[in-house]
């Protein structure tokens, strides 16, 4: 993917985010100087797929947060300043893009922490029927505190440079012992290393994401009549029981 010039870029940077906490009065303006480093980032949306809004955690050194350890002693942490940001389409394609400062600048002079990119099944799909639809995550970390671990991404894995990232995913239907269903891009365990989609970033100024979505290659958690391990039925019909909520994603991609 090829980047178009940066005046074409749009770049959305909040005037004024609400405040954290009661009495907090920390300027969460972001200034950022002629100099600032920034990072391009393209993802291509495939069809049947909703590209959600950025979340951008900004932390400031010089605006400190106070927080209180278990023996309810306080310590001051980096002040943080987290907002949502839109992309912008590339003309009538399917390229959204945006521009993020990590050099953000401002009087508490914010710094980019943590940059995530969120994606799920459209919602007017059929399958989405009925079922309780979660994102599909990418995080990158460009210093200390970023975002908590609860996204799906595992472990972030250093990086350097540049980053194309290109990968299968599948949807997955989970069907629970409440009768309710939930589904979401089945992507491989992200406890291994080599399908985590975290990534701790040096030196990057270009990030493009083209996830490959298998919409009709479906496969189905199904939960145990009795306490036990989960039955994992793929495209093909093969089914096989499962020890955790991860069904086999190399014979998935055997099937694409």
């Amino acid at each position: 993917m090829n980047f178009p010039d940066k005046t074409k870029i749009a770049v959305i940077l909040p005037v004024l985010v609400l405040l954290y906490g009661c009495g907090d009065r920390t300027d969460r303006t972001l200034n950022p100087p002629k100099d600032a480093k920034w990072v391009n980032v393209s993802f291509r949306v495939p069809d049947g797929v909703t590209l959600l809004p950025a979340e951008l955690l900004y932390r400031s050194e010089k605006c400190k947060t106070v927080r209180y350890n278990s023996s309810n002693e306080p310590h001051d942490i980096p002040g943080y300043n987290d907002f949502e940001q839109q992309f912008s389409q590339q003309g009538s394609s399917n390229i959204w893009q945006q521009r993020v400062a990590i050099e953000g600048g401002g009087s508490c002079q914010w710094y980019l922490s943590s940059l995530r990119i969120s994606f799920q099944l459209s919602m007017n799909n059929s399958l989405a029927k009925g079922k309780e639809v979660i994102a599909t995550n990418y995080i990158f970390d460009f210093g200390r505190y970023g975002l908590s671990d609860g996204y799906g991404t595992g472990r972030a894995k250093e990086v350097s440079g540049d980053l194309s990232l290109k990968a299968d995913f599948f949807p997955m239907v989970a069907n629970h012992i409440d009768s309710t269903a939930s589904l979401k891009f089945f992507g491989g365990n992200t406890e291994f290393e080599k399908w985590r989609r975290r990534f701790q970033i040096k030196d990057t100024q270009n990030i493009e994401i083209e996830p490959i979505i298998h919409l009709s290659k479906i496969v189905t958690l199904n939960p145990p009549d009795s306490p036990g391990n989960l039955t994992a039925i793929y495209p093909d019909g093969s089914n096989e029981q499962i020890q955790h909520i991860y069904p086999d994603y190399e014979k998935l991609l055997s099937m694409k």
